[in-house]
């Protein structure tokens, strides 16, 4: 947990740096015009970190529906939903089976700029869960849903266009509270695999 909470140490002194920054103040308009709001859908692709898991699943797509407020701010905030499949394949598993994961996030959001383009931070708490499906028998050690608390921290680009967004984003997501499957070759047999991830994935929207 060291490389967490150095992680969230340094995006508060970058959130608190951003909001020190000198700002234009906005008195009149509404208030999405003066804090700004976006809502965005995408997708990408992501993956566990972990050896166990990623000799046992094949890396998945992911999709997502985000809405952002406070995108005209140094600190915005944002809620999502996302999901994830992928292929799964262990010992006395169905060989069709797929790993689907179903979440809800949210985020606080560092603004680098109040420009059309905006690279931002962000770091948050999240939830999902695992699901085996598409599988008519499972004997194997892989249980058939887990409940995952996820703690996201990444990087992205947004880019602004007559009322269109567009964003890219990098991330980690570690995880905890996991008990999927047993950790492989783990000194304690009743150790469970991590299930931390990395992801890429871009957005469409519209702010307004």
């Amino acid at each position: 947990m060291t490389i967490l909470r150095n992680a969230m140490v340094a995006l508060v002194a970058l959130a608190g740096s951003a909001a020190a920054q000198d700002a234009p103040v906005e008195t009149s308009g509404s208030v999405l015009e003066r804090y700004g709001m976006e809502v965005t859908l995408g997708g990408g692709v992501e993956d566990f970190t972990n050896d166990t898991l990623r000799n046992t699943t094949t890396t998945g797509g992911l999709w997502n529906v985000r809405v952002a407020f406070g995108t005209r701010t140094p600190i915005a905030f944002e809620g999502a939903y996302l999901g994830s499949a992928q292929a799964i394949d262990a010992l006395g598993l169905d060989g069709d089976a797929v790993l689907i994961g179903n979440g809800l996030e949210a985020k606080v959001r560092v603004n680098m700029t109040e420009t059309d383009i905006q690279p931002f931070a962000f770091a948050g708490l999240g939830w999902r869960r695992y699901s085996i499906t598409n599988s008519d028998f499972n004997t194997s050690a892989v249980a058939e849903s887990d409940d995952v608390l996820e703690i996201p921290l990444g990087v992205g680009v947004a880019a602004k266009y007559r009322g269109f967004v567009f964003d890219a984003r990098g991330e980690v997501r570690l995880a905890a509270e996991e008990d999927l499957m047993p950790a492989l070759n783990a000194e304690d047999p009743t150790e469970d695999a991590d299930m931390h991830r990395w992801a890429v994935n871009a957005n469409i929207g519209y702010g307004f």
